[in-house]
């Protein structure tokens, strides 16, 4: 992660030492958004080691939302009137799931087990993102601009589940047993990981395109708003200064 933060500040240091005579913004934003782009991934791959449901049998299905803010320092190499312009923010992304999954199992003696597991997830990968962005006609007050940016974030959050199966006993019998467990997602990756079944990722991944309209209210103030892939479509409204 300090890494990758350096790599952001170096580009972003080229870029000022190349174009000393350029333009600063400084801007504020603040989005809804899904990760429905990445749904799939999730759904396949998380594998959480809970007491009386197995996710290899049945996997879970993520129903997703959550929000994002953040501050960004971008430099226009152009000038007031230029069009590209490089930018590092540090973003606040709150991603909330409620997850469900459900499966029957049979074993040779005729006994049959129903199993489900209702629970949620929260995760915040707060992350910095480094990214690139090119306005069309910006010396208009009104005009649209597309951009593109990549980004990281630590994988913290907590995982809730409460969890049920029902064992039928081919001789008519029925026994039930429920569970209510609590754990950080770090806890729930590291016991995956001694099972067997890594994660493939050690990060929260960020990618960033998007596209929008800026207007200037008054001198060097403007109003954002876009419509972007965030790992997902989001909703991004924000305002930004240039000195």
């Amino acid at each position: 992660m300090k890494k990758i933060t350096f790599i952001m500040i170096l580009i972003l240091g080229m870029a000022i030492d190349s174009y000393p005579a350029g333009k600063w913004e400084f801007g504020f934003h603040y989005s809804s958004w899904s990760l429905n782009l990445i749904k799939s991934n999730i759904e396949k791959n998380f594998n959480p080691d809970l007491e009386l449901y197995d996710p290899e049998k049945g996997n879970f299905k993520f129903d997703s939302n959550g929000n994002n803010l953040g501050f960004d320092l971008r430099y226009f190499p152009g000038g007031k009137n230029g069009s590209f312009s490089i930018g590092v923010s540090y973003e606040r992304n709150n991603f909330k799931a409620n997850i469900n999954g459900a499966y029957t199992d049979h074993d040779n003696a005729g006994n049959r087990l129903e199993a489900e597991a209702k629970g949620t997830m929260d995760v915040y990968p707060h992350s910095f993102n480094l990214s690139f962005r090119w306005d069309l006609w910006p010396s208009s007050r009104v005009h649209p601009y597309i951009g593109i940016g990549v980004g990281m974030g630590a994988l913290n959050g907590t995982f809730v589940a409460d969890t049920k199966a029902t064992l039928y006993h081919s001789s008519g019998a029925t026994q039930t047993e429920t569970a209510h467990e609590e754990k950080t997602l770090r806890q729930v990756l590291d016991e995956m990981e001694e099972e067997g079944d890594k994660y493939p990722l050690s990060f929260f991944p960020i990618v960033h395109i998007q596209f929008g309209l800026r207007g200037e209210i008054i001198n060097n103030l403007y109003l954002l708003g876009e419509v972007a892939v965030y790992d997902g479509i989001i909703f991004r409204g924000g305002i930004a200064y240039r000195f």
